[in-house]
């Protein structure tokens, strides 16, 4: 399934006209970072609207967004008047977040990490953490979503999206078409109920959780748009949770 109109950048796809290669997430959003924000990605057209909405309702002055790559959400939270912290184990996708930053006049505080590591922050630091569409590459989603939990205070919030496991079930992967090849991350095998359960165990509550089908991608995401809602329209691409940090 190619997700580019153009076929020059590609996320999720199961055509064979490229050469493959197999390549980790850290080499493989190095390459991306230069044209990530030049596409039109099928998940970010679902997600990105969704996350508008629930942001909205949310009580909430510092956040922190994880694997945050060129910054586009931690961007919408300091639009939005909070004070931002974003972490990236990526240089390349930070510098990109760096100069979009600077360039809209926005003052969001960057850390090079990762979540096996550990979060470089103390606990109960912040009042949201956010992590989009990146969890589907850590092998240890419960340790990262504890991880998550940990840095946001008592009645914080935790804010996921992710691709769907639906769709990673049924063999798409999260790639990257450049000139000379397509890249292939890798995504773990987790559950939709592992992703629930890692948020309960982290001690928090679910209190939204959404799966957005592939017929609800806007029309012009993909090639064939037609053919591949008729074909995969009811199988998950995103997966949403809001949760809530019980009190201490």
């Amino acid at each position: 399934m190619n997700t580019s109109r153009d076929r020059s950048y590609t996320k999720v796809l199961l055509a064979d006209e490229f050469e493959n290669r197999e390549a980790n997430a850290q080499e493989g959003y190095a390459r991306w970072a230069a044209y990530y924000d030049l596409e039109r990605n099928p998940l970010i057209a679902v997600e990105d609207p969704l996350v508008d909405t629930i942001l909205h309702d949310l009580d909430v002055d510092t956040a922190l967004d994880v694997a945050a790559g060129t910054g586009r959400l931690a961007l919408k939270l300091a639009r939005m008047g909070l004070q931002v912290t974003a972490i990236d184990r990526s240089s390349e996708m930070l510098s990109v977040a760096r100069d979009r930053a600077y360039r809209q006049g926005l003052d969001v505080t960057l850390h090079s990490g990762s979540f096996e590591e550990g979060l470089p922050f103390e606990p109960g630091a912040f009042d949201l953490a956010t992590c989009a569409l990146a969890l589907c590459h850590v092998p240890d989603l419960y340790g990262a979503v504890r991880e998550l939990a940990r840095v946001v205070r008592g009645g914080g919030y935790v804010l996921i999206t992710d691709f769907h496991p639906e769709g990673v079930a049924i063999g798409w992967r999260t790639t990257v078409t450049c000139p000379d090849a397509r890249y292939l991350l890798p995504n773990m095998p987790h559950t939709r109920e592992d992703y629930v359960a890692a948020v309960r165990q982290a001690g928090c509550v679910p209190i939204d959780v959404r799966d957005v089908p592939v017929r609800e991608v806007p029309v012009g995401c993909f090639v064939h748009y037609d053919e591949i809602v008729a074909e995969y329209g009811d199988v998950g691409l995103c997966l949403l949770i809001l949760a809530q940090k019980s009190e201490e």
